[in-house]
């Protein structure tokens, strides 16, 4: 592999480390008993809610870096990197439902987390008919562009 390709590696082995720690952090029993007890949140959750939300932020900026460095490809790859945004933010808006509750869990009543529910059921909606709309615009093309692509020579 050559260095420019390997950028994404980088991406991946920083969001494995930041979930190992937020979840093997959380877990330490000084972590977990210690809270603010004003805002009911413990520094198990408050660390939890640092390394996954870290997590996720990186995994937005990898799709980001992923659909630029398909862009500047070209030809089907160029097409394919319109899927890449919101294919990622089907997976991140349901998956920041429960991080974020790490840190307001305690503070939502019963009518409150109704509301918080369903923002992010539309959040995911959303996301999802994104993610259709894209799939039903470019997919023509990239289709195309797949059928009159030469294939790539052997080295």
């Amino acid at each position: 592999m050559n260095r420019n390709n390997t950028w994404w590696i980088r991406y991946l082995l920083v969001i494995v480390v930041t979930l190992v720690l937020g979840a093997s952090l959380g877990e330490l029993s000084f972590f977990q008993k210690t809270s603010l007890g004003a805002l009911k949140l413990s520094a198990a959750n408050l660390v939890r809610f640092l390394g996954y939300g870290s997590a996720l932020v990186l995994l937005w900026l990898l799709s980001q870096r992923t659909a630029q460095e398909l862009r500047n490809k070209g030809g089907w790859q160029a097409q394919a990197s319109h899927f890449i945004l919101p294919l990622t933010t089907v997976i991140i808006v349901p998956a920041a439902q429960p991080v974020l509750l790490l840190v307001l869990g305690g503070l939502l009543g019963p009518e409150l987390r109704k509301i918080y529910d369903w923002l992010f059921i539309l959040g995911t909606l959303g996301s999802a008919v994104w993610l259709v709309l894209s799939l039903y615009q470019r997919l023509e093309p990239l289709l195309e562009n797949l059928r009159t692509e030469p294939p790539p020579k052997a080295d």
